[in-house]
């Protein structure tokens, strides 16, 4: 039993990380940001549409994340959590957590958040974790065109993602329905 353990940690050892963005700024995070596509999770299941995030920065270097969207029922859900980076050179990871108790935000029960790549003027971020089974693409506005879905398809292609399990979610001003990346994103 002991020699399995052993095995599975070596194993996680050696999954694949995802490839952080080198020159990323976090300064240039800050704000708004729509989600324009996403694999669902346990936030964004109870959404139907226009799912936001803002990011804030803290004193000490932390971000103030808000996270909004729409329930099926109209109603707006809110949540708030932290992000810090994990390593200081390396500010394109994040380790981000929603728990907080006892005056403090525990870190230990969060996730880690890469920036895997950003658009032009930072119109437009890739967000993942080296598992795969979390990943994000924000925009500064509420739809990306056809041409920038397709260079998104594109990273996320390149870090070993299925973007069959991205799903585009509605947002006011923006896409109408629910779809998949995969479906949306046509060869030129």
């Amino acid at each position: 039993m002991r020699w399995m353990g052993i095995a599975l940690l070596a194993l996680a050892a050696c999954a694949e990380a995802i490839t952080p963005l080198a020159a990323f700024e976090a300064s240039r995070y800050q704000g708004l940001w729509y989600e324009i596509a996403a694999i669902p999770g346990a936030f964004r299941n109870q959404c139907e549409r226009d799912v936001q995030i803002e990011y804030a920065l803290e004193d000490g270097g932390a971000f103030v994340l808000r996270n909004s969207c729409r329930r099926p029922d109209g109603d707006t859900i809110l949540n708030e959590g932290r992000g810090r980076a994990l390593d200081p050179n390396v500010p394109a990871v994040l380790k981000v957590t929603f728990v907080h108790g006892l005056g403090i935000w525990w870190y230990p029960f969060g996730r880690n958040q890469t920036v895997i790549a950003a658009g032009p003027d930072y119109r437009w971020l890739v967000i993942g974790d080296s598992t795969l089974r979390y990943g994000r693409v924000l925009a500064r506005d509420p739809a990306l065109d056809e041409k920038t879905l397709r260079a998104v398809d594109g990273v996320l292609a390149a870090e070993g993602y299925d973007r069959c399990a991205f799903v585009l979610k509605p947002q006011a001003r923006g896409r109408g329905e629910t779809g998949r990346l995969c479906d949306e994103v046509r060869a030129p």
